[in-house]
């Protein structure tokens, strides 16, 4: 639950529907991916 309140903090900051820098596409990618794999963890 932290880790989406997190995230949605950081999307609001950079803006995800806006045009990204590459930082801030690595940021989200690896948010994502740190996501899927903890969610991945909770279904088994």
């Amino acid at each position: 639950m932290i880790q989406l309140l997190i995230g949605l903090v950081i999307g609001i900051l950079i803006g995800w529907n806006w045009t990204q820098p590459p930082w801030a596409k690595r940021l989200q990618a690896s948010f994502v991916n740190l996501v899927r794999s903890s969610s991945d963890k909770t279904d088994h």
